[in-house]
C-alpha cells in the first residue's frame, strides 16, 4: 500500500524530525511503501530560510540575524546535520509548495496520513489552518490522522467548524493529546489518543541510528530547554550540585548555573547518543520527556505553562505523573530520584500496541 504523510518534517529540532523519521519508518517496516510529501509551508520555509534581510522583520532583527548567521555562523553545522538526516533518512516527494501542488500528487498514494507535531495549530501556519495538513487532497484516498495536534491552542467556533468539515473525510482520526480530543469530539465521535510516533520505535530502534559522540563524562545530566526557562535551569543545577554530576546542555542558554559544555551543534543521530549515555534527563520539553522515558533515564520534566498537556498526557498514560514538578523548590529528597521503570515500560508497550493497532491499514 502506498503512503503519503504530511508532517513537520523539515524543520530543525529533534522531535519534529524524529516524529516524521519514526513514523515513516514505522509504516515502511511492516510492508508499506511509505513517503513524507516535501510540504514546503509558507510560514515554516520562512521561518527556516536564512535572508540577508527579511522584510517580516525589524531592522533590529535583521541585523541580529545577519550578525549570528552570516559572521558567526551560529547553528550552520547543526543545520547541515539536520539536512543531511532528512535527505538519508526520510524517504520523499519532490517539493509540494501548494494546496493545488499537493492535490496533484496525492493522486499516487492510496492513504493519506497527516501525522504528528502541531500541523493543526494555525499558530505555526500563517495564522490559518492549513489544508495540506488537513489533507484537503481532491481525491478519494483514504485519510488517517495519526497523533495530530495543535498544542495548547484552543479553536473558536468558526474554526472548529472549519475543522469538522475537513475530518469529515477521514476514514479515522488519532490525535496526540486527550486537550484536542475533547475539542474535536463536537464535530467527531470517533477521535482517539495515542502516542507520539517517537514512541512507535523502542530504545534498540533508536540505538541503531545512533552517532557516538567521544570523550563523554561518565556521569553527566543532560540539559535540554531551548527558552532559558528559570525553574528547569534552577532543577538542572541542584540536581548537580547533588549529584556531583556536570551538565551539557544541547542549547545555548542565559544563565549563571555551571554549564560544562553546550553541544549544540548535533545532528539527530548524535542526539541520541547524547541521551543514552545521560545520567539525568532536566527538561521542560515534550520530546526531552519522551525519550528520556524511552530510554529509561532518570528525569524531570517542568511544568510548561504555555502548553502542558502534552506532557501531562504521556506522563499519566506511562504512571509517571510525579516525574513533571513547577519548580525546582518541588524537586524531593534525592533517594526518591531513580525510577524504577518496570510498570512505566509495560505501560508503554501496551500503548505502543494500541497506537500499532490504530495504524493497521
Amino acid at each position: 500500500m502506498r503512503i503519503g504523510i504530511v508532517t513537520f518534517h523539515n524543520v530543525y529540532n529533534y522531535g519534529g524530525m524524529l516524529q516524521a523519521y519514526a513514523l515513516c519508518k514505522y509504516l515502511n517496516e511492516v510492508q508499506h511503501t511509505c513517503v513524507c510529501i516535501n510540504y514546503q509551508q509558507t510560514a515554516l520555509k520562512q521561518k527556516y530560510t536564512h535572508r540577508v534581510w527579511d522584510s517580516n522583520k525589524t531592522v533590529v532583527q535583521n541585523f541580529r540575524h545577519f550578525v549570528s548567521h552570516y559572521l558567526l555562523k551560529k547553528n550552520v553545522k547543526k543545520e547541515q546535520a539536520f539536512d543531511t538526516f532528512l535527505n538519508a533518512q526520510i524517504p520523499l516527494t519532490k517539493e509540494v509548495n501548494s494546496l493545488t501542488d499537493f492535490q496533484k500528487i496525492a493522486s499516487q498514494f492510496d492513504v493519506l496520513i497527516s501525522g504528528s507535531d502541531q500541523l493543526w495549530n494555525p499558530v505555526f501556519t500563517g495564522g490559518e489552518l492549513d489544508p495540506v495538513y488537513f489533507l484537503d487532497s481532491g481525491h478519494d484516498n483514504k485519510k488517517i490522522a495519526y497523533a495530530s495536534s495543535a498544542g495548547a491552542y484552543e479553536y473558536s467556533p468558526s474554526q472548529l467548524k472549519k475543522v469538522g468539515e475537513f475530518l469529515a473525510s477521514y476514514h479515522k482520526i488519532a490525535v496526540r493529546e486527550e486537550f484536542l480530543q475533547q475539542q474535536l469530539l463536537r464535530v467527531r465521535p470517533d477521535v482517539s489518543v495515542v502516542l507520539d510516533p517517537t514512541l512507535l520505535l523502542n530504545r534498540d530502534n533508536w540505538l541503531a541510528l545512533a552517532v557516538q559522540i567521544p570523550n563523554l563524562p561518565s556521569h553527566y545530566i543532560l540539559l535540554y530547554t531551548f527558552d532559558n526557562d528559570k525553574e528547569t535551569l534552577r532543577t538542572a543545577a541542584a540536581v548537580s550540585e547533588k549529584m556531583g554530576w556536570p551538565i551539557i546542555s544541547l542549547f545555548r542558554v542565559k544563565t549563571e548555573v555551571k554549564i560544562h559544555s553546550v553541544m549544540d551543534k548535533l545532528g539527530p543521530e548524535e542526539f541520541l547518543h547524547l541521551v543514552e549515555h545521560c545520567s539525568f534527563v532536566i527538561t521542560n520539553s515534550f520530546h526531552g520527556t519522551a525519550f528520556a522515558i524511552n530510554f529509561s533515564k532518570d528525569f524531570y520534566s517542568i511544568y510548561k505553562k504555555s502548553n502542558p498537556h502534552r506532557v501531562l498526557n504521556l506522563l499519566k498514560r506511562v504512571g509517571l505523573s510525579e516525574r513533571v514538578i513547577k519548580s525546582a523548590d518541588d524537586i524531593p529528597a534525592s533517594s526518591s530520584w531513580g525510577i524504577e521503570y518496570d510498570t512505566a515500560k509495560r505501560l508503554l508497550s501496551e500503548e505502543r500496541d494500541l497506537a500499532k493497532m490504530f495504524l493497521e491499514l
